[in-house]
């Protein structure tokens, strides 16, 4: 009885941690998110929002109106986050699907997009005939790929937490004290194979 209550507390720790590091990965996917609206792409005098080189606009000086056009690349960068925090959102609503292969799809979702905010510059596409040589890399996309990879750590924790509880458990069941029926069965199982023995002999 005390070891089910033990078991029954530690499922209920495992959830409430569960619960508390899905919170994390959706506030942190939130960040990396917001990235969209700091700057992207940059020189000494003039600096793009991610949502520009994602969807296009953005003006250059006094006669160019337009200087990016849309970049499936870096519009699939965050659409990749977004459907990272849905999945989230799904495993926190509905536990039962909350398992190791949608844990390792999530981890995978913000490990791409991670990966893909690094490339920012070279995905977007620009509208008039100019070189990317003169722009750097703004910290908007660095700070982005640095909250997808906080957020694939957090997963990973959570895998490793889940596997630990699960380990615990299970080696409780292992040696579990016998009951005193059981204890009974097992000595007269022993009885009875000795009495078996006496009389083969």
């Amino acid at each position: 009885m005390e070891d089910k209550k033990q078991e029954a507390l530690m499922s209920k720790a495992e959830e409430k941690v569960t619960i508390g590091i899905m919170i994390m990965e959706i506030f942190i996917g939130l960040l990396a998110l917001l990235t969209i609206f700091l700057p992207a792409f940059m020189n000494d005098s003039n600096k793009f929002e991610g949502i520009y080189t994602a969807f296009g606009g953005g003006t250059y000086g006094t006669m160019v109106k337009q200087f990016f056009d849309f970049s499936f690349g870096n519009f699939l960068t965050y659409l990749l986050v977004v459907l990272a925090m849905v999945l989230v959102f799904v495993r926190l609503a509905l536990p039962k699907v909350d398992n190791m292969i949608t844990r390792g799809i999530t981890a995978g979702l913000f490990l791409l997009a991670g990966i893909l905010f690094l490339f920012c510059k070279e995905m977007a596409v620009i509208h008039i005939n100019a070189s990317k040589d003169i722009f750097s890399l703004g910290y908007g996309p660095i700070l982005g790929a640095i909250a997808c990879l906080i957020d694939v750590i957090i997963v990973g924790i959570d895998v490793w937490f889940s596997m630990k509880i699960s380990t615990v458990i299970e080696n409780q069941e292992e040696i579990k004290p016998l009951t005193q029926e059981e204890l009974r069965a097992q000595v007269m199982a022993e009885i009875e194979a000795e009495k078996n023995k006496e009389k083969s002999e």
